[in-house]
């Protein structure tokens, strides 16, 4: 009946006898609404034998509980020991609000269906599981660029580095370990040690004044490598008019203006290198 989070029976028990106590029954009595006989449901109540869900089921009716907080306690509860059981404490306790996320997506969200309830109305552990991979995912690169960033900052080859310089560095060294990372799976949340290791090879080869070679396999690397050079923007932007109005554009006579808007998106394509993972650049661009 239940998954890899099993009910605590003394938890159960004591949920149990706080509806007994609310409404002020003997045990004789609570037994008798529940049509048990006093020794039974003592045994639930104290914990030696897990109530079973026909019974919790009238409890609930009884009590207007939500039959899985017999169980498992509230929502809240029940996501925040299943993620604990599975290893991710330190998620948790860095990130509480993700416990609200999975609650917030369970309750409300447009393609709600039964299939994701277990027997007691609780999220299914699948489900769970799949809200909190993408939750994990976007919780992990935000970690990674984090590290990098105090690593970035406080290293010797980066301290004649203007801000740009190193928050160009922070974002290339960054796409760098989680692309390392989707194939090798081998740094989870909490694995600052890890990321300092690869991350400083990385500074060590810092030269001041040389530009960083972003990876140019898709689009947005190879625009971010463009538009730090003036004359290669150029080039994009007389291509580009070339191909929508059948016209050259040449900064001989001006057009410096262009070329600076142009180039003002670098930082952006840099962020978003960063931030997107190899797998999300393939559905963009060869899908």
């Amino acid at each position: 009946m239940f998954g890899l989070l099993k009910p605590d029976k003394e938890k159960v028990g004591n949920r149990l006898k706080m509806i007994k106590d609310e409404l002020e029954l003997s045990f004789t009595e609570y037994g008798n609404r529940l049509g048990l006989k006093k020794p039974t449901i003592s045994s639930y109540v104290q914990g030696y034998t897990l109530l079973p869900i026909e019974i919790a089921e009238k409890v609930s009716k009884l009590s207007e509980k939500p039959l899985g907080w017999f169980y498992f306690g509230t929502i809240e509860d029940y996501i925040r020991d299943y993620l604990s059981l599975r290893g991710y404490s330190k998620i948790l306790k860095d990130h509480p609000e993700v416990v609200s996320q999975i609650k917030e997506i369970f309750l409300t969200d447009e393609y709600k269906n039964i299939g994701w309830e277990n027997e007691v109305g609780y999220p299914e552990e699948d489900f769970i599981d799949d809200c909190f991979a993408e939750i994990r995912n976007n919780l992990l690169s935000q970690y990674i660029t984090e590290v990098v960033s105090e690593k970035v900052e406080n290293a010797e080859e980066t301290k004649s580095l203007s801000i740009k310089e190193k928050e160009e560095w922070v974002m290339y060294i960054s796409a760098d370990i989680k692309s390392y990372n989707e194939i090798t799976l081998d740094i989870e949340y909490g694995d600052k040690k890890k990321i300092e290791n690869i991350a400083e090879k990385q500074i060590q080869s810092i030269k001041k004044d040389e530009s960083i070679n972003f990876n140019d396999y898709y689009l947005i690397g190879k625009l971010i490598n463009i538009l730090n050079d003036n004359t290669e923007t150029e080039y994009l932007i007389s291509d580009l008019s070339k191909m929508l109005t059948d016209k050259h554009f040449s900064s001989f006579f001006g057009g410096e203006e262009l070329i600076e808007i142009f180039q003002s998106m670098r930082p952006a394509l840099i962020k978003l290198y960063a931030e997107k993972s190899d797998d999300e650049m393939y559905d963009w661009f060869e899908k």
